[in-house]
């Protein structure tokens, strides 16, 4: 089964993996040192290890349990013969993982959790790549999430210098989305976001 994959479809699957969650390609980029290219995008779709959905103009990419199965066989099975420098050094560490998680009963979603600072910050640059630093409603901010929980995240982050989280002053402007995605901050209800500098 992994013959039939390239090198770089290979790798961009352990990025996503490894990820934890759903990505772009500027963010796969700073992460992996990789984008998902169309060939590698069709190729992995076709076989139902990736799924891409649009998120206002940008792709964001998601491993499969498909993916994940193909990464978890690919464990165990070490370096194919194929595989030369520097995929090969990655199955070798893969390898010892396998070993890891087998030996002590673990699964690699202990291993690969989603960081959710890093992936709010994330999804803010995505939102205000065209103006950085403006507000960004918290309605828009958690379709990017699909269902993940944030709250207890934003509650931290407010305490960072350059996290900045704001009620609706004016409520006539506030949709029903932007009521349900408020968060409770000190028993204020915010509906803004913005990272970055006082």
């Amino acid at each position: 089964m992994a013959e039939e994959l390239d090198n770089r479809d290979q790798m961009t699957m352990f990025a996503l993996l490894a990820l934890g969650r759903p990505a772009t390609n500027r963010e796969l980029r700073g992460f992996a040192g990789l984008e998902v290219e169309a060939p590698t995008h069709r190729r992995l779709k076709r076989k139902g290890y990736m799924i891409s959905v649009k998120r206002g103009g940008t792709n964001v990419h998601s491993i499969t349990k498909a993916g994940r199965d193909w990464c978890l066989g690919a464990l165990p099975a070490g370096r194919l013969p194929e595989a030369k420098f520097p995929s090969g050094v990655v199955y070798a560490v893969l390898a010892g993982l396998g070993s890891y998680l087998a030996r002590d009963g673990r699964e690699l979603e202990d291993v690969f959790q989603p960081d959710i600072e890093k992936w709010i910050r994330a999804v803010y640059t995505e939102l205000t790549v065209r103006r950085p630093g403006q507000y960004v409603r918290l309605a828009k901010l958690r379709e990017w999430f699909d269902g993940v929980v944030i709250d207890d995240e934003l509650d931290r982050m407010i305490e960072l210098p350059d996290v900045h989280l704001k009620a609706e002053l004016d409520q006539r402007k506030l949709t029903d989305d932007d009521r349900r995605a408020a968060v409770e901050i000190g028993g204020e209800l915010r509906h803004l976001l913005r990272i970055g500098p006082a």
